[in-house]
């Protein structure tokens, strides 16, 4: 939340900065200076606000020297700005992939930081959460759901202790995810294919699979998915025997479309098979099912759901959520067009443009009819799990400077669709 509040305070400096920068340089015109003529932002030709710009004429008035002295702390602030804008933007060292040994081989993260304990548990039972992500940008939403169960839940709380595959690679850090495992009620992985590193997932988790209340595997090796554990639903069996559930997803599997969109297609035509299965254990493909569909929405709410729902359904053996009503799985299209500040996502151009051009422009002082547009393709997962900070900073930076912004979205690797979706009109 600091890093994201920085991030908007940044851009908003940049706005403020350039309203100076105008003032500025039609002060200086008018009384005299002879500075380097360059172009702002709204096609106003003033001057470059730099210390070699700013050269006075011989026939300047003792004014327009006053006024030069004013500017001149004015620009020297406005450097140091500049500087603590890039400091802010900078990214930590926890933040970058070093490729070096130590601290995880490819990362300096620690795990230690995004551990999440309940501040006062009181008499709550405390169930606990251990998580293996390919994508960090999913650390932010759990972390985030496990704060939101915290603070909103009366007679429950969860620990959660979470971890990128990569960081497995670290001795100590397997060390410490082993037996955070040995501990838990509940284990999610997600995405795990890389061989030596699935091989430790499954090394560690396997020996307490029995013992835990639910695991959760989504997407991953065949010897991982085996993990899976929802009540009787099981994957035990994958690859090995006949399994009802696989066979139908491998027969219902859609071609040409993303991961994600596929696996809420067969969700959607789910009951179709679920109808050949005893009771019980429909009851729990549908509770592995319903928990896809959670985390592939990805939002803290979404895991938060997930979350209660195994919690609720097997880790208690009573129902301690008086009074609580899980939410629904919500879901956005596979792709589209995602603006920050906008009601929704647009899954057409004109309906996006329409709101662009007649509410956002006009509140934001840009005239829609000569600012150039700006093309941007963003990833389906950081809008998912919230992690968009970086997306909200570029936007507003192209809007500062008074262009408007088609940002579109994709949860696929390839961006063609979606560029010729959007980015063409006929």
């Amino acid at each position: 939340a600091a890093w994201e509040g920085q991030v908007f305070a940044a851009a908003h400096l940049e706005l403020a900065l350039q309203e100076l920068r105008m003032l500025a340089a039609t002060l200086t015109a008018a009384l005299g200076f002879s500075p380097g003529v360059t172009r702002l932002p709204n096609g106003f030709a003033g001057t470059a606000l730099s210390q070699h710009a700013l050269t006075p004429v011989a026939s300047r008035s003792a004014a327009s020297s006053g006024l030069e002295s004013v500017l001149a702390p004015l620009l020297e602030q406005q450097q140091q700005q500049q500087q603590q804008r890039r400091a802010l933007r900078a990214p930590s060292a926890a933040m970058v992939a070093t490729g070096g040994m130590g601290g995880g081989l490819f990362t300096q993260s620690n795990p230690e930081d995004r551990r999440v304990v309940p501040d006062e548990p009181g008499d709550r039972q405390i169930f606990k959460v251990v998580y293996v992500v390919l994508e960090s940008q999913y650390q932010s939403s759990l972390s985030t759901a496990c704060k939101r169960i915290n603070a909103g839940q009366e007679k429950v709380a969860v620990e959660c202790s979470g971890y990128i595959l990569e960081e497995l690679r670290d001795p100590a850090n397997f060390e410490q995810f082993k037996k955070d495992v040995a501990d838990a009620n509940i284990f999610i992985g997600s995405l795990i294919f890389v061989q030596e590193l699935a091989d430790k997932v499954v090394e560690a988790v396997e020996p307490y699979r029995e013992t835990m209340d639910a695991v959760c595997v989504f997407p991953s090796m065949p010897a991982v998915m085996r993990l899976n554990k929802i009540g009787s639903f099981t994957m035990a069996s994958m690859g090995q025997s006949k399994n009802v559930m696989l066979d139908f997803m491998k027969k219902n599997k859609p071609s040409g479309t993303s991961f994600q969109d596929g696996m809420l297609k067969l969700v959607r035509t789910l009951p179709k098979v679920l109808k050949f299965l005893p009771g019980d254990k429909a009851k729990d493909a549908r509770s592995f099912m319903m928990s896809l569909q959670y985390w592939l929405g990805g939002s803290p709410e979404n895991i938060e759901a997930l979350l209660l729902n195994l919690a609720s359904t097997y880790v208690f053996e009573s129902d301690l959520l008086t009074g609580e009503v899980v939410e629904p799985p919500t879901v956005i299209p596979d792709q589209g067009i995602w603006h920050p500040v906008a009601p929704r996502v647009f899954e057409t151009n004109e309906e996006y443009i329409q709101w662009l051009r007649n509410e956002h422009a006009p509140t934001i002082g840009v005239d829609p009819n000569k600012a150039p547009v700006i093309g941007v393709v963003l990833q389906k997962s950081h809008i998912n799990t919230k992690d968009d900070a970086h997306y909200v900073a570029l936007i507003m930076e192209i809007e500062a400077n008074g262009g408007l912004v088609l940002p579109i979205y994709t949860g696929s690797l390839d961006f063609s669709k979606p560029i010729e979706d959007y980015f063409f009109l006929n």
